[in-house]
């Protein structure tokens, strides 16, 4: 780290805020960031962790009323926020405007996807606008900011290391972890019909039960085990005591949260195939078309090459993190001019 970056870094220790709206289950990749960045204040503000239309207005509002206690309270110069939800960058917008301070976007995926968190689009046009920058996964979401004549800065992921609990207890063969939290865009049907194909594999399924799918439990096959919501030590055991962790994903430009944090583990990942994967990946990884066939394909083809995937994988796990090391120095370089 060259003398100006760390005069950079200890700026951010001591200036800059990071804010969540909603518990940290729903912020890791937001908490690797700000540890990366050297920002000690990290902030989770939520109510409740219900979902829905019905329980948004009164959540929202609270949380709103809270960020102003919390910002008004700390006095950030800069404050990096979360998004989604699009109202927490709303709220951070609120505060900057009157104390003059600077804000940064972490828009995860969903962010630039979902209609639900650009509407209304004027509104988060401008509030793109307004952001020092708005951190995104990918070359697409870089230019729809761009377009909107905001200012972008891609950063695929944040290599780092995680606690874990220790070694997972796992049954004897094969153990793959699918990384699921139920969401629509996750094929968990295709796997379950791949699990059946594969009765020697164990497949481990993470996400909060009570988000599935009734039908989709009882289906399940022996050899398929929904894990429930883990804490985050055992969490990371399981994906590093696995064999290999598979993310999937219906939706193109969507980056792959917990095939990153297998990578960091050093795990071999099976992933969908598309080009933002295949790009950050590499040869890391088996890329499936999220299909039952295709899963069964791709799990089959790193059983039969397995070293040479753990190789490849260590040889992208070292590209992708002196990559990370270029990166978070620009990036802190970026709100560094924008804060003097």
């Amino acid at each position: 780290m060259s003398v100006s970056t760390a005069t950079a870094y200890t700026d951010l220790s001591q200036h800059a805020l990071f804010l969540v709206w909603g518990p940290p289950s729903h912020g890791p990749r937001s908490r690797v960031l700000a540890r990366e960045l050297g920002i000690e204040s990290l902030h989770y503000v939520y109510s409740t962790t219900r979902r829905g239309l019905l329980a948004a207005p009164l959540k929202y509002s609270y949380q709103a009323l809270a960020t102003f206690a919390l910002l008004l309270r700390e006095r950030p110069r800069v404050v990096f926020v979360q998004s989604p939800p699009s109202f927490a960058v709303l709220a951070v917008f609120v505060y900057c405007l009157l104390s003059g301070a600077r804000y940064v976007v972490d828009a995860h995926s969903d962010a630039l996807q979902r209609r639900i968190w650009t509407w209304p689009g004027w509104l988060y046009r401008g509030l793109a606008r307004r952001a020092i920058t708005t951190i995104v996964t990918n070359e697409h979401m870089r230019d729809k900011i761009q377009g909107w004549g905001g200012s972008a800065f891609v950063l695929r992921d944040i290599p780092t290391t995680f606690k874990q609990s220790g070694a997972y207890a796992l049954p004897a063969g094969f153990n793959v972890v699918f990384v699921n939290t139920f969401a629509a865009d996750e094929p968990l049907r295709e796997v379950l019909a791949a699990a059946r194909a594969l009765p020697e594999v164990h497949f481990h399924i993470t996400g909060r039960k009570q988000r599935a799918q009734p039908e989709d439990l009882a289906a399940a096959p022996p050899n398929a085990h929904f894990t429930d919501f883990l804490p985050d030590d055992d969490y990371y055991a399981l994906l590093g005591s696995a064999n290999a962790v598979m993310c999937l994903t219906t939706r193109d430009h969507t980056m792959q949260r917990g095939a990153c944090e297998a990578l960091s583990l050093g795990t071999p990942i099976i992933t969908s195939d598309w080009p933002l994967l295949r790009a950050y990946f590499g040869d890391g990884a088996a890329y499936v078309d999220n299909t039952s066939a295709g899963i069964c394909e791709g799990l089959q083809d790193l059983r039969n090459q397995y070293q040479s995937y753990r190789s490849a994988l260590n040889a992208v796990q070292s590209t992708q993190r002196q990559a990370w090391q270029d990166r978070r120095s620009a990036l802190i370089a970026l709100v560094q001019q924008a804060m003097t």
